[in-house]
C-alpha cells in the first residue's frame, strides 16, 4: 500500500467542520470561531474547484456570514439542477447551528469579474473635483484627498488583480450563489437535555423528502421538507447522538452514540429500533464514533453499512474499520488502522472508503473488501473533521479530477482544503503488447508445424 502525498485546494479563513459536494465542480465548506468574540467569523464558503494543469484547485466564489454561532454539522442538495423555464438551479443547504438547523437556499448566479467602482473610488473622483478649483489648501484637506486617491489606486489594483487571475483561469464570468433564509427550526429541546443544546449531524434522505436530526438530547426526529414539519420524534439513547445516517432506499436510520457505546437501526415507518449493532473484538472494549452506509454497485436496494470504531482505552489496539450486510446487519469483515479514526465518508457509487484520524492521516480503502489503497499520513497538521468524496459519474468532476478513478475532498481545524486522488489502474505498456504477441504467434506456429499444417 502506497504512502502518497496530497494536493491543497484551498486555504481557509477559519476551523472547518463540515463539507457538502453541491455539484460537481463546487463544494460548501462550513465552520467558524463560535460566539466567543475572536474575531473568527462563523461562515460557509462556497469554491469552485478546476484543474489549472497541475492539480485540482478551488476558488471562493461565496462567502455567507451565519452570525454569532459556529456550523458543525450540514447537509446539502440540489433542488432544481436541471431547471428549465429560465429558471437558475438551486440548492438547498440545512446548517447546524447550536439547537436549531437553518435551511438556506443557494440560487444560481453570473457575476463578472469586473468589479464595479466601489465607495471608496467614487468617494476619490467626489473629492478630487471638489477641490479642483481651490488653488490653496489645507494641509489637513490635501492629506484627506491624497489618503482617497491612494484607497481609490488600492482598489483600481485589486480589481485588475481579481479581473486577471479569473480571465487567465476561469474566463471573466463565473457562477456564483444567491443566499436565501428559508427557515429556522429549534431541532433539540432545551428540556431534555443536561447539557447544552445542539444539533450535532444531520442528513439528508436520496429523494430529498426528509431529513434527519440528532443532537444532546438523545433524539432522532424526522423532518418532513422543505417546509421542516415534525415526522417522527425517536428517543434513541441516553446520551448525545453523535452522528447519524439514513439507508439509500430510505426505510432505515442508522445512528451513534459515542458515551453509550451504541449503533442501532431504526425503522423510519414506526420509529422502532430494528437492531443494535455490536462489533465482535474478542473482549476489548470499543466505541463506534461514525457510521455510514454504501451502495453495492451504485444499486440503492443493494447496500451496506460501514463503521468505524476506536479503543475505550489504551493506544496498544488499533481502530477498526467493519463492513455489514445491509440487511441482516452481521458482521462481514474488518479492518485494523493505526491512529484514532475521527471520520467517515462513502463514494456515491460504493466502491471506496475514506477515514481520517485525530492526528492527520487520511485513509483510502476498497470498500468491498476493506483492503487499503492510500495511506496519507499527516495530511493535515490536526484532526481531520470532515471528507466528502466528488460524485463519480459526473462529467464536470471527471474534468476537475483528472485521469483519476475517484478523489476524496478533507478538512480540518488547520483551515485547510485538501483533496486525495485514486489514480486509474495503469495500463499495460505497449512494449509488453508487442512481446506477447510475438510469443502468441511463436507457439502457434510451433503447433501448426507439430500437426504438419
Amino acid at each position: 500500500m502506497p504512502l502518497t502525498t496530497c494536493e491543497t485546494v484551498a486555504n481557509l479563513n477559519y476551523p472547518s467542520y463540515a463539507i457538502v459536494s453541491m455539484t460537481g465542480r463546487h463544494i460548501v465548506v462550513g465552520g467558524g470561531g463560535g460566539a466567543a468574540k475572536t474575531g473568527i467569523m462563523n461562515q460557509f464558503d462556497v469554491f469552485e474547484l478546476y484543474h489549472d494543469g497541475k492539480q485540482t484547485v478551488g476558488e471562493r466564489v461565496l462567502s455567507h456570514d451565519v452570525g454569532d454561532y459556529c456550523i458543525t454539522n450540514m447537509a446539502g442538495w440540489a433542488e432544481n439542477p436541471k431547471s428549465g423555464k429560465g429558471e437558475s438551479p438551486s440548492f438547498m443547504l440545512s446548517i447546524g447551528l447550536e439547537e436549531k438547523c437553518d435551511l438556506m437556499k443557494l440560487t444560481q448566479t453570473i457575476k463578472s469579474t469586473e468589479v464595479e467602482e466601489t465607495s471608496t473610488e467614487m468617494q476619490a473622483k467626489k473629492e478630487k473635483g471638489k477641490h479642483k478649483a481651490i488653488r490653496k489648501r489645507r494641509g489637513s484637506e490635501r492629506n484627506a484627498e491624497e489618503g482617497t486617491t491612494v484607497a481609490g489606486e488600492e482598489a483600481k489594483k485589486e480589481r485588475k488583480r481579481r479581473k486577471s487571475v479569473n480571465t487567465t483561469l476561469r474566463g471573466e464570468k463565473y457562477f456564483s450563489f444567491i443566499v436565501e433564509k428559508i427557515s429556522s427550526t429549534e431541532t433539540v429541546s432545551k428540556k431534555q437535555t443536561e447539557e447544552e443544546p445542539y444539533q450535532k449531524c444531520c442528513r439528508v434522505s436520496p429523494d430529498h423528502k426528509l431529513l434527519v436530526t440528532g443532537g444532546t438530547d438523545g433524539h432522532v426526529r424526522v423532518w418532513g421538507l422543505p417546509d421542516m414539519t415534525k415526522v417522527k420524534d425517536i428517543k434513541a439513547h441516553e446520551k448525545e447522538v453523535d452522528d447519524l445516517d439514513i439507508k439509500p432506499d430510505g426505510k432505515q436510520i442508522v445512528s451513534v452514540s459515542k458515551p453509550s457505546r451504541e449503533c442501532c437501526v431504526w425503522n423510519v415507518k414506526d420509529g422502532k429500533k430494528f437492531i443494535q449493532v455490536a462489533l465482535q473484538t474478542n473482549g476489548v472494549k470499543y466505541k463506534c464514533f461514525r457510521a455510514r452506509y454504501g451502495t453495492v454497485e451504485g444499486d440503492p436496494a443493494k447496500t451496506r453499512l460501514f463503521t468505524i470504531s476506536n479503543p475505550v482505552t489504551g493506544t496498544k489496539n488499533p481502530s477498526i474499520v467493519a463492513k455489514w450486510c445491509g440487511k441482516s446487519y452481521t458482521q462481514e469483515k474488518t479492518q485494523n488502522l493505526t491512529g484514532s479514526l475521527s471520520s467517515l465518508a462513502l463514494s456515491d457509487d460504493g466502491r471506496f472508503l475514506a477515514t481520517g484520524t485525530m492526528g492527520g492521516t487520511v485513509y483510502i480503502l476498497v470498500a468491498f473488501s476493506l483492503q487499503k489503497l492510500q495511506t496519507i499520513e499527516e495530511a493535515h497538521s490536526m484532526f481531520v473533521t470532515g471528507l466528502e468524496w466528488l460524485p463519480t459519474n459526473d462529467a464536470e468532476s471527471q474534468m476537475i479530477r483528472g485521469y483519476t478513478d475517484a478523489s476524496v475532498l478533507s478538512i480540518s481545524c488547520d483551515n485547510s482544503l485538501k483533496i486525495h486522488h485514486i489514480p486509474k489502474p495503469g495500463m499495460v505498456p505497449v512494449w509488453i503488447v508487442a512481446v506477447l504477441a510475438a510469443i502468441v504467434l511463436f507457439c502457434a506456429f510451433l503447433f501448426a508445424s507439430f500437426l504438419g499444417l
